[in-house]
């Protein structure tokens, strides 16, 4: 059974005791739906980023369970229709989600960085440490190389 994460915001007309009590119905309703392995991790209250409706804090509520795919719709349409103690979470199927990381990493390291004005010095340039850099080009390369630089499409 793939594992599955979701994490609630309770707002701040929650009093703190009943923090625990809509936890537990919460805790009841993965259960019920036939999730397993249920590990509930309390993050306490925090300000959140933005208001939400005139609420300015929220108790943040972390939860992992395994649960069979077909009944996650079902959890998810009774937290959505509950009423507005949670105000907002956010249900992932955490299997999924580390495959989409490992293939994004793979793609990433595809990639070709761009070398960095300090990782890859100018043709014909060289410096030491302290000291100006100097030039080992001719006046005339020189500026055949201005006249190539002026000339370039930059819009490539």
């Amino acid at each position: 059974m793939p594992q599955y994460e979701l994490m609630y915001l309770l707002g701040s007309n929650v009093a703190d005791d009943q923090v625990t009590s809509i936890s537990e119905a919460l805790r009841k309703s993965i259960e019920d739906f036939g999730g397993t392995q249920v590990i509930e991790t309390p993050l306490g209250k925090k300000k959140l980023a933005y208001p939400i409706g005139k609420t300015r804090n929220g108790h943040y509520v972390v939860v992992n369970f395994t649960m069979d795919g077909d009944k996650v719709n079902q959890l998810d349409a009774k937290i959505r229709t509950q009423d507005s103690t949670v105000i907002r979470y956010l249900l992932i199927n955490l299997d999924e989600h580390l495959q989409r990381m490992k293939k994004d990493k793979v793609e990433q390291a595809k990639l070709t960085r761009r070398p960095t004005a300090e990782s890859a010095p100018a043709a014909g340039v060289t410096a030491s440490r302290g000291a100006a850099p100097k030039i080992d080009l001719a006046p005339e390369d020189i500026d055949r190389k201005i006249e190539e630089a002026l000339t370039e499409d930059v819009t490539k």
